[in-house]
């Protein structure tokens, strides 16, 4: 019970210490300063707390001294501790096991040719008719407007 009790209470502070910054900053904008300001205090105090208590933990298999193996002529049975030994030397951390297996993704992608599957089709102005453009019938009235304010009476 105490060692759960433990590992909740750097969330628990640490959630205590966000929602304090956002309630200190609504007390100061409606309070004022003097009471604002000892609240966001008191909020970065319990939010420090809690991501000093979210810290992970030094691995115990990490403490133990390694020894530099003795050299035998003769092939002998690991004991259990050389062998917890053995296996921590050889375990990965999550980051490293996915960083591995990326690597070994990124090997296995063959590269694309950088060819569009129709070049000749996407050409700029390829598609555009070449004649020439005529003036269409809404011109007509334009041109009669100018040409009456060109005509002497």
């Amino acid at each position: 019970m105490k060692k759960l009790f433990l590992k909740l209470l750097g969330p628990l502070f640490a959630a205590i210490g966000v929602f304090g910054l956002a309630g200190s900053g609504i007390v100061w904008n409606f309070l004022g300063r003097s009471l604002g300001l000892p609240s966001t205090f008191a909020s970065l105090l319990v939010l420090t707390v809690g991501v000093v208590l979210l810290r992970p933990l030094a691995r115990t298999s990490a403490s133990l001294s390694i020894q530099s193996p003795s050299p035998v002529l003769s092939e002998s049975v690991p004991t259990e501790s050389e062998s917890s030994v053995a296996v921590s030397r050889q375990t990965l951390t999550t980051a490293e096991s996915i960083a591995k297996e990326l690597a070994v993704s990124q090997k296995s992608i063959e590269a694309a040719p950088p060819v569009n599957f129709a070049p000749e089709k996407l050409l700029p102005g390829q598609g555009l008719p070449s004649r020439r453009r005529r003036p269409g019938a809404s011109l007509k009235r334009y041109k009669t407007m100018v040409g009456e304010l060109f005509v002497t009476k």
